[in-house]
């Protein structure tokens, strides 16, 4: 009687997560589709709507552009003073594209040789503000051609952006102050009207993965090239972890290796088949995603479908979070920043901080667990001057912030 009472308790206290189907349409590649594993809410935007994204990060200085939409960028020049008298007359019309590694890089900082130049600008030391220092060339989503270039970014958190038609016309200046728009990733703005931003993309709690289409190489021999793919992104806080060769039905994640690669879901998944001219699903090929409250989902593609770009796949709950989905800003103290010989980070959460420190490309470099109301120093001598990502992780929650190291 005894084995039988344990073991029906042994079958009691097992928690089985049952999978869904679901399907992402994004009315044939028109549309970006935001997706939330715990709600299972989509939010399409309209990939016409806007053209640049200015970061909102108090720390950050990311510009990116709207790849999907059409949206190209080049650089003219690192003389701001042209800005009267430019002409493309003759101009190398390299295009400039978004990272793929990390939401904190977008096109704009593409030709930045890292800290103190951070692209489309170069960090003051005694202001603190950022200045811009180069004119980019834009074509919109409605492929007419302008002239930009940022001002300033000042260290209480006003950004600036000056834009006009490349013969002068239909200039402006745009200004606003990050904290206004503090929820999003982002604060998207079109150049022919940034005085009425688009508020469409869904505040950066309210999702985890973003299907869309954006610029990466591809690699097909003689043919290899940059070109557009229909893909996946990961929200920041999002860890992403690749599973091929284990039967799918396998919840087992002890193997695995975790990264915050905001592509490592990416495009290929799937293979085009010229026989059938329909996408094939790479066979055991398993996602696993610990979002940034702490649960861990497991994704599978069961079908892409040519036409409509429509994504069917499965998902499946392998850990719930400590709490619901909720990002919070932690109380834990990261100073000074920027450092020139230690960086110190302070928790003054109730409980215990993981602490990690990734370089510019996403490589996790340090690691570190803080007991509740602890400090820890790190000494910044031992790593090449630059931007690095600091993520600090708590059973709840999880902030990502930039630090430079001087």
């Amino acid at each position: 009687m005894k084995k039988i009472i344990s073991s029906i308790f042994l079958l009691l206290s097992v928690t089985i997560y049952a999978q869904t189907e679901d399907v992402v349409a994004t009315a044939g590649g028109v549309n970006d589709v935001y997706y939330d594993f715990e709600t299972q809410s989509k939010t399409a935007v309209a990939r016409s709507t806007w053209d640049i994204g200015l970061t909102t990060d108090p720390q950050g200085a990311s510009i990116i552009i709207n790849e999907n939409g059409g949206v190209e960028l080049y650089l003219y020049g690192a003389d701001t003073s042209a800005w009267s008298t430019l002409d493309t007359a003759g101009m190398k019309w390299t295009k400039i594209y978004n990272s793929e590694t990390t939401w904190a890089s977008g096109a704009f900082a593409n030709q930045g040789t890292n800290h103190p130049d951070y692209g489309w600008g170069v960090y003051n030391s005694t202001s603190h503000d950022i200045v811009g220092n180069r004119i980019f060339i834009l074509k919109n989503t409605l492929g007419e051609l302008w002239k930009v270039m940022v001002p300033a970014m000042k260290a209480n958190g006003d950004f600036a952006v000056r834009m006009a038609k490349v013969d002068g016309s239909s200039e402006m200046t745009y200004t606003f102050n990050k904290m206004d728009f503090k929820d999003k990733n982002f604060h998207l703005i079109t150049v022919n009207d940034a005085s009425a931003p688009i508020s469409t993309n869904p505040n950066k709690k309210d999702w985890d993965m973003l299907f869309t289409k954006y610029i990466t190489f591809v690699q097909a021999g003689p043919n290899s090239r940059y070109q557009p793919v229909a893909g996946v992104k990961v929200n920041v806080g999002c860890e992403v972890a690749q599973r091929d060769g284990i039967a799918i039905d396998s919840d087992d994640t002890t193997s695995l290796s975790w990264n915050s690669t905001i592509t490592e879901i990416g495009w290929d998944w799937k293979t085009f088949d010229m026989a059938s001219t329909s996408y094939i699903m790479v066979p055991d090929r398993t996602y696993f995603i610990r979002t940034a409250n702490g649960a861990v989902w497991k994704l599978w593609f069961t079908d892409f479908t040519v036409g409509t770009s429509n994504s069917t796949f499965n998902t499946k709950l392998i850990k719930e979070s400590a709490s619901s989905k909720n990002m919070v800003q932690l109380k834990t103290q990261v100073y000074p920043n920027p450092a020139s010989n230690a960086l110190t980070i302070r928790n003054n959460e109730n409980e215990s901080l993981k602490a990690t420190l990734m370089n510019a490309q996403g490589a996790i470099i340090l690691t570190d667990n803080l007991s509740a109301f602890t400090a820890k120093t790190i000494p910044t001598s031992d790593f090449a001057k630059g931007i690095y990502f600091l993520q600090l992780s708590t059973s709840t929650t999880s902030n990502t912030q930039r630090v430079i190291f001087e």
